[in-house]
């Protein structure tokens, strides 16, 4: 049995996500989703706009996208790293003056 074609057919993508798209291919720059601090080419927000991307006649969360420059992208990595790594050795310290004893219970 053949597939309907309404489950086949590709979805449009919406003129605002296609400009979004296109001007940062132009620019050589990657889009940026704020709230989910994720980075994206432009060709993986093309392929995946549907999933990341939500527009409906109320709302939208495309004021979370902004175009960035690919190494704007690793320094705010990096970035994040140092915050991790500055976090992570704060509780190591901890851990090590931390002093107390595993007992089995008898």
């Amino acid at each position: 049995m053949a597939t309907p074609a309404w489950l086949t057919k590709k979805k449009e993508i919406p003129s605002e996500v296609l400009a979004l798209i296109k001007d940062a291919r132009v620019n050589g720059c990657w889009i940026y989703h704020e709230s989910k601090r994720t980075f994206y080419t432009p060709e993986e927000l093309e392929a995946q706009w549907d999933r990341i991307i939500y527009i409906n006649n109320k709302m939208n969360n495309l004021r979370d996208f902004k175009k960035v420059t690919p190494i704007f992208a690793v320094r705010t990595c990096a970035h994040w790293l140092q915050v991790t790594n500055a976090k992570f050795q704060e509780v190591i310290l901890k851990f090590d003056q931390y002093t107390y004893e595993f007992k089995s219970k008898k």
